[in-house]
């Protein structure tokens, strides 16, 4: 719980730098690859290594940002997380000002699961279905599972909207026996 607030907290200040949405949406693909490069397990290994000081810590953080032409405001803030000993919570700051982000613009993230890979029609349909439920502009993301006979499995801000064909089936089978 504590690390979430403290997420949120240093989302929200990297947010308030710019009102800029353009750049906002640049910071943001900047702090997500920041955050990769920081969740390697050798970059792990270096920075959680007991004979790094704090100031390695933070010179090493510096020479990521540096080496990854991060702009000078994620630049700062990767910095300032490295300084105040908040650098191994960048994943879930960068996946915060992610949200936070998608709220501010209008937009919800879906994961979609097909049996195969669908028709981009068939795809658009959905989104499009999705859309209308959410009233926003949907991102998907689309994933293949074998196990489903047919249908699709949306996951969208925490809901599951399960169309696969075995669940309806199910509930065929339910109301016919029923």
């Amino acid at each position: 719980m504590k690390s979430s607030k403290v997420a949120k907290r240093y989302a929200r200040a990297l947010m308030g730098l710019s009102a800029d949405h353009a750049q906002l949406e640049k910071w943001g693909a900047e702090l997500e690859r920041l955050a990769q490069i920081v969740d390697a397990p050798e970059t792990v290994a270096i920075l959680d290594s007991p004979l790094a000081s704090p100031q390695a810590r933070i010179a090493a953080v510096g020479k990521i940002a540096e080496r990854l032409d991060l702009s000078y405001p994620v630049r700062s803030f990767a910095i300032v997380t490295a300084r105040h000993g908040r650098i191994r919570e960048l994943s879930a700051m960068a996946d915060r000002y992610g949200r936070m982000l998608d709220d501010l613009l209008g937009r919800a993230r879906a994961t979609l699961t097909f049996a195969r890979a669908p028709e981009p029609d068939a795809l658009q349909r959905v989104v499009a279905a999705l859309e209308a439920i959410v009233r926003k502009r949907v991102i998907a993301t689309t994933r293949i599972d074998g196990a489903l006979v047919g249908g699709v499995v949306a996951e969208l801000e925490g809901k599951i909207y399960d169309g696969s064909l075995a669940t309806r089936l199910a509930e065929a089978e339910q109301r016919l026996g029923g």
